[in-house]
């Protein structure tokens, strides 16, 4: 096994000081440009990374870190992807004195969201990931963070000019990949229904944009391609067939469905049960539920996101501050996967 690279291997090469190596890793103190340039040159052929684990011990200090994300339920399968990573953050960082505690709300209930926000400061932590489906109550609620001096960034949804930083998707690009993924299999004129589904119709900022990114690429490519947009309440136990059944009773000409998020499986239950499978049908993740309709010819597209992965370098980015003071980039976009029937199989043992 090759040796660790230390600080004291940088000095050596770059004929410095340890101290000098310690200032220029840290942005402590002054250090003219040209040693500044050598140091990192060997910093960087060399690949060193700091040993945390012996910082943490050194510094004696535990650190907790609260995450806040919508719970996973019947509706909302998504979210026990970013959990998984968030486990596998809290298992690796057992050794280094901290501790990430998760606490839910309910997606569709944005006082639960205010509630656990408000509890989650009472305690404390070191820092706090969120993720923001409230747009307008996470904005009303930052300056908490900031009063109290509590670090905080952002998974899933994105406050903009807020936080540390953010870990998701680009959703208006993602929104634009599925319309071009739709568009070849469409014909001239057709009609593509937009569905935004979601308990009590709580429509996320993400959501919104995928459905903005969507409908703008038939705009701007002047494309013979029309839209409708419907959100659904799937508070109703009966939706989205009720609603599915209108719509399509009524529109003989739709040739598509784009669903703004994971509940795509919903629709292609639908639309299996009625014989309605040759729609072309787009949405969003790889729960295991959308990988059964996807493998059954129901869904033709799903854009990943790496959920698990979002929810790990969060998670890790956030520890690595508290310990360093490291800021890392602001947006952490993850890639836009796009997944069929042909490729799922090299999907399902890796996280996405």
């Amino acid at each position: 096994m090759q040796r660790r690279v230390t600080i004291k291997d940088i000095a050596a090469l770059a004929k410095v000081s340890i101290g000098t190596v310690d200032r220029v890793l840290h942005n402590r103190g002054e250090v003219n440009k040209e040693t500044h340039d050598r140091v990192m040159t060997f910093v960087e052929e060399l690949g060193y990374t700091p040993n945390l684990l012996a910082k943490s011990l050194a510094l004696k200090k535990n650190f907790s870190i609260a995450v806040l994300i919508p719970e996973a339920g019947d509706n909302n399968f998504y979210w026990n992807k970013p959990l998984e990573g968030f486990k596998n953050a809290s298992e690796e960082l057992n050794d280094f004195n901290t501790k990430i505690e998760i606490f839910n709300y309910d997606p569709a209930e944005e006082k639960t969201f205010i509630k656990e926000f408000n509890r989650i400061i009472t305690l404390k932590p070191d820092g706090i990931i969120l993720a923001p489906n409230f747009h307008e109550a996470a904005l009303q609620l930052m300056p908490e963070c900031k009063s109290h001096g509590i670090p905080c960034m952002f998974i899933d949804n994105d406050l903009e000019g807020q936080g540390l930083a953010y870990f998701g998707q680009d959703a208006l690009q993602s929104g634009i990949v599925a319309a071009k993924l739709m568009h070849y299999g469409l014909p001239e004129n057709a009609k593509v229904l937009v569905l935004n589904l979601a308990s009590k119709k709580a429509i996320t900022p993400h959501m919104k944009l995928r459905e903005q990114g969507f409908i703008n690429y038939f705009k701007n490519n002047s494309h013979h391609i029309q839209t409708q947009t419907v959100s659904i309440d799937l508070s109703n136990s009966k939706e989205p067939d009720i609603t599915l059944k209108d719509l399509l009773a009524d529109h003989h000409r739709v040739s598509g469905i784009f669903v703004t998020n994971s509940r795509v499986h919903k629709v292609a239950g639908y639309l299996s049960a009625c014989g309605k499978g040759t729609l072309m049908l787009i949405g969003y993740d790889l729960v295991d539920q959308n990988m059964v309709y996807m493998e059954n010819g129901i869904i033709n597209f799903l854009i990943g996101q790496k959920p698990e992965d979002q929810g790990y370098k969060c998670a890790m980015a956030m520890f690595d501050f508290l310990l360093t003071g490291k800021l890392i980039e602001k947006i952490n976009y993850s890639p836009i996967d796009i997944i069929m029937k042909e490729n799922i199989n090299y999907y399902k043992n890796i996280n996405i």
